[in-house]
């Protein structure tokens, strides 16, 4: 009897627990439920009262909370809090939408993310040295970088802490107008661009080295043959956390475009070795930074048969300063002055004067940053004057237009605005210089994974300083890219270029057309 007194005690001392521990569950509030929520208050057998068990868990405490057991190694994450403590189904109707094909992305998951925007800050391709001439925001090839829709980016080739990237594009082109000339005369031509890049991939500096050929072959007009190259170096050194300096050393040897400022359409074509230097120092002060640039350009035409110096020979210097203040990374205003001189070789020989000069440009703009996934670049607008020192020789001067902005509209279309200003000399005679405005859009949409088209519109207008003469040109072009592989594209362009002009037997029409395969890695 003592016994089983003992086991009584025993049992009825472990009810009492139990009852206890039931009592403690029942007071306690359920997890995430507020404490002054009184469960008596729900309606019995309201189907929102059932509790739904997670998937897998060995038990469950009525809060739907799963038991910890000792030795467990396969314990899931603790879930995520419940609003009220209670799981509650969807509705019949809820559930119907989310399954209804008309809200479904139908593309394949491998469509979808071919096009999906990288993170912002992330760009395989490595563009870390931008800053070098912020008084030209074309430069800049991050805005660029956004508008290119590409279902596929090329990886390069690791090199110790440096990565390459080879490209070669090799295209055939029919020119209805060769010389750019109002007597058409057509061609075919046969182009071979390569293209190497090799930039570091440091924690800290940056360095960019690059190299290009642009080697051309016509049919019939060999004397259109090109044998150009680009030899370009980048570098970028951190001082400190705020403080960078920023340079570029350039070599370009091409020839002249037959629609360029004085460039004949006649005779042979001119070539131009253009040598650049060019550096920028950015300091930040919080939200305000401020950019110092200095740039030395050296530029030299060679034409057959014509013996050294070209009047047309030139050496620029340049310096200017920036300032600007940042709201957010993708929005900031900034101002920017800038000046040069130009220093002629010899004077001009269609009228004995000097084209010798100085300017001055101010600019004030609007920039979205370099960052962002559906605007990046920056638009500004100012004033600039270039000042012949020779007196029979009007000054050129005029609004200035910049913009470099590229607009991500969807996954699937993107659009890029490109405006530029250029102060230019001339030879002809009563004049010394063009005031060049130039502005354009191009749009690129992928109409499936491997296949995207571009579109674009773009105008330029010369006004020559001290004669009635003004010049417009309108260039209209599409083009096709069909992408076989992440390494291989064919590729398709048509252009059209409109230009009329006030001097006599100048106005003529021209048409390209370009297909051809562009291998990379």
């Amino acid at each position: 009897m003592r016994h089983f007194a003992q086991v009584v005690r025993l049992r009825a001392g472990r009810a009492l627990v139990a009852c206890a521990a039931a009592m403690v569950l029942v007071a306690t509030p359920a997890f995430g439920q507020a404490p002054n929520v009184d469960s008596r208050d729900q309606t019995a057998g309201d189907p929102s009262d059932t509790i739904i068990p997670s998937a897998g868990l060995r038990g469950t405490i009525p809060s739907g909370r799963p038991i910890v057991q000792d030795g467990d190694l396969n314990y899931p994450p603790e879930p995520q809090d419940v609003q009220d403590g209670i799981l509650t189904a969807p509705a019949p109707e809820e559930a119907g939408a989310v399954d209804d094909p008309a809200l479904v992305d139908q593309r394949a998951p491998e469509a979808i993310a071919a096009f999906e925007n990288p993170p912002a800050g992330y760009d395989p391709l490595l563009f870390q040295i931008e800053d070098i001439a912020p008084s030209n925001p074309i430069l800049n090839r991050r805005p660029r970088r956004l508008f290119e829709i590409e279902p596929y980016d090329p990886i390069g080739i690791r090199l110790g802490s440096f990565v390459l990237f080879p490209e070669v594009e090799l295209s055939g082109a029919r020119f209805s107008n060769v010389f750019a000339s109002p007597n058409a005369e057509s061609d075919w031509a046969l182009d071979i661009l390569p293209t190497g890049r090799l930039v570091s991939d440091w924690s800290n500096h940056a360095l960019e080295l690059r190299a290009a050929g642009d080697f051309s072959f016509y049919n019939e007009f060999t004397s259109e043959n090109d044998r150009g190259y680009l030899l370009e170096g980048r570098g970028r050194l951190d001082v400190t956390r705020r403080t960078n300096l920023q340079a570029v050393l350039t070599r370009q040897h091409a020839k002249e475009s037959r629609s360029a400022i004085d460039a004949s359409s006649v005779g042979p074509a001119s070539y131009v070795t253009q040598d650049l230097a060019a550096s920028t120092l950015t300091h930040r002060f919080n939200r305000l930074t401020v950019q110092l640039n200095g740039t030395l350009t050296d530029t030299q035409y060679d034409t057959p048969g014509i013996s050294n110096p070209d009047d047309r020979d030139f050496t620029e210097r340049a310096a200017g300063a920036r300032v600007s203040w940042e709201f957010k990374p993708t929005l900031s205003v900034f101002a920017a002055v800038d000046g040069n001189t130009r220093k002629f070789e010899q004077v001009a020989t269609t009228d004995g004067l000097s084209r010798d000069s100085h300017g001055s440009r101010y600019r004030g703009g609007i920039s979205f940053g370099e960052t962002g996934q559906v605007l990046r670049g920056e638009v500004s607008v100012g004033y600039g004057s270039q000042d012949f020192d020779a007196a029979d020789l009007a000054d050129v001067d005029g609004t200035i237009l910049e913009a470099n902005l590229a607009y991500r509209f969807n996954a699937l279309t993107s659009f890029l605005f490109t405006a530029g200003t250029n102060f230019s000399e001339t030879t002809t005679v009563g004049s010394g210089g063009v005031l060049e405005h130039r502005a354009g859009v191009e749009m690129r949409h992928a109409f499936m994974t491997s296949l995207v088209g571009s579109a674009g519109i773009e105008g330029t207008r010369r006004s020559y300083a001290g004669i009635d003469v003004d010049e417009r040109q309108l260039a209209l072009r599409l083009g096709l890219e069909y992408f076989m592989t992440r390494e291989a594209i064919v590729f398709s362009r048509y252009e059209h270029v409109a230009f009329r002009s006030d001097f006599p037997d100048s106005n003529y029409n021209s048409d390209e057309f370009r297909i051809g395969l562009r291998l990379r890695r």
